[in-house]
């Protein structure tokens, strides 16, 4: 017995013990609430301005400043805030920047390269500041506008957030756009000196670019160059003046007065040939031509000349076209070293151009094809992306400008709709907002894995009618300018949704309210009938009467 009380002694002492340190262990992190209760982190001097819009391009990277004090007994860290708090952020009422992050940007998005990096820290005697900066470098699939928001914290040191956070998220707007040469008519043009010396004549050309010739509404027919390698050859001889051929390789844009159009290959040795007349100005277009060394050429336009669904089980096509050639016409390449070639973009076309690509060889169909759609080509001789400081740029002259605007191989991302809820049965009118669309051939909106033909309104807005779908159920909205490449959720951090719902009859119980379909009774007077219906009654007191319309003022 004496053995047993002394073990039972030992037993409650330990739990004594253990209730004092559990005890302890509580104070102790009630102290450490308490004092942090009383702390605060605060942005500091040197933090990007809250509500400003960043913009970027394509490859160029942006970066965001963001600096916090606090307490110099604790660690302190910037990090995402990925969760909004409505009302007060993204958008706070009262805000100077409130428009900024008004529908539909109003949800946190993050670009899935972004990253935080820390900068240097300093602490003093009595506080700490930490400098952060968020980076962003966008990449294909990523040229989205995102709504990104950051906090500052607290972190105790058991390494565990304490709760105390800036008093304001500080919330930024990053803007991805794209840049295109602008060209408007007689004496606009861009020039590349020198190109025409890096071309090989015995190697074939292939040069392509994404076009987008202007509707005049003029019941005039035009004619335009769109690029061209050309020749100011002047060499005097026994014989007279050497002029050589002034027009190498180019390619040309016919409109007739219906604003029907035909791209054309043309060069002084073999002539000129021609595209039906069949392609529409006000829309961008992917044209190329490409000699082998055999000097068989062939000019493609959106495509490599087959003619392809628009949307599967639809009857409407898009055309494509490619017109085969024979020419020995190479750019003037300053062999003979009078440096006379010349390669120009525009001169008298109207419109836009981006994406000038050439190759010192000929592409096959399938490389043209891909060459489309590739935002990084590799192996040319030249890339024109109408960005200064680019490694070819073009000199400007005459009224030439670049300006931003999407093109069709940016993907565009979805942000939102007019109608979120459709009926399961389709056919609803709605708009996609989102960011990027341009006016292409073959613009399209999925909804669920389902895919229709929109129709183009400015780069943020698409209109639409919804298909059909199985029901009840939520769909990831996507869009895509080409027709193939579409929205990447993952990479814009935001997926927007639609949900479909059942389409049901709601009868007020007044008056003649209600639905016919009498039609239904032709089939019907020598044969028996069954039929029935999903009701669902409204319980409570009658509807009341509606309200008196306002009186006029």
């Amino acid at each position: 017995r004496t053995s047993t009380q002394a073990l039972a002694h030992t037993r409650r002492g330990a739990a004594a013990m253990a209730m004092t340190r559990h005890l302890s262990v509580l104070a102790l992190f009630a102290l450490g609430m308490q004092a942090a209760a009383g702390q605060t982190v605060e942005w500091v001097a040197g933090t990007s301005l809250a509500g400003t819009t960043f913009k970027t391009y394509m490859g160029e990277q942006v970066c965001i400043d963001l600096k916090i004090k606090g307490p110099q007994d604790q660690d302190l860290d910037v990090v995402k805030a990925t969760v909004e708090k409505p009302g007060v952020y993204p958008y706070a009422a009262g805000n100077a920047a409130a428009a900024v992050f008004a529908y539909p940007h109003d949800e946190i998005n993050f670009p899935a390269s972004g990253a935080l990096t820390a900068k240097v820290d300093f602490s003093s005697a009595s506080y700490r500041t930490v400098d952060r900066q968020y980076c962003f470098t966008p990449e294909p699939g990523e040229e989205c506008v995102y709504t990104v928001c950051f906090e500052g914290q607290l972190i105790a040191n058991s390494g565990v957030p304490t709760g105390v956070v800036t008093a304001t998220a500080s919330c930024h707007r990053i803007e991805v756009h794209n840049s295109v040469l602008k060209l408007g008519g007689a004496g606009h043009k861009a020039e590349v000196a020198s190109l025409s010396n890096l071309i090989t004549p015995k190697d074939g050309l292939t040069v392509s670019a994404w076009v987008y010739p202007e509707c005049d509404a003029s019941p005039v027919a035009r004619n335009e160059s769109i690029l061209v390698f050309g020749s100011n050859r002047n060499i005097a001889t026994p014989y007279g003046a050497d002029t050589g051929l002034d027009i190498r390789n180019a390619i040309m844009w016919q409109e007739d007065k219906n604003n029907q159009g035909s791209f054309f290959y043309y060069d002084c040795y073999s002539g000129a040939f021609f595209t039906t007349a069949r392609f529409c100005c006000g829309s961008w277009h992917f044209v190329s031509f490409s000699i082998g060394e055999d000097n068989a050429g062939t000019l493609y336009v959106d495509g490599v000349g087959e003619d392809k669904l628009a949307v599967a089980n639809s009857l409407e096509k898009l055309v494509t076209e490619s017109v085969e050639f024979t020419t020995a016409s190479r750019p003037d390449n300053g062999l003979d070293a009078d440096d006379q070639g010349y390669f120009r973009l525009g001169e008298s076309f109207k419109g836009y151009l981006d994406e000038v690509h050439v190759y010192n060889r000929g592409l096959s169909a399938p490389e043209v094809s891909s060459l489309a759609s590739n935002r990084r080509p590799v192996g040319t001789v030249a890339s024109l992306t109408m960005r200064p400081g680019n490694s070819t740029t073009p000199t400007l002259t005459g009224g030439a400008a670049t300006i931003d605007m999407p093109y069709p191989v940016m993907v565009p991302c979805v942000m939102g709709m007019s109608h979120s809820v459709g009926p399961s049965d389709g056919s609803c009118p709605t708009e996609v907002f989102g960011w990027g669309f341009t006016d292409s051939v073959n613009p399209k909106v999925s909804f669920g894995g389902v895919e229709v033909r929109a129709t183009y309104v400015n780069a943020t807005t698409l209109t639409v009618e919804t298909p059909g779908h199985i029901s009840p159920r939520f769909v990831d909205v996507l869009a895509s300018n080409d027709g193939v490449s579409f929205t990447d959720t993952a990479k814009v951090g935001k997926a927007a949704k639609h949900l479909y719902m059942e389409s049901a009859l709601y009868l007020t119980g007044q008056g003649n309210s209600g639905a016919s379909a009498d039609f239904v009774c032709l089939d019907l007077p020598t044969r028996a009938v069954t039929f029935g219906a999903w009701v669902c009654p409204k319980c409570g007191p009658p509807v009341p009467d509606a309200p008196p319309p306002p009186a006029a003022a």
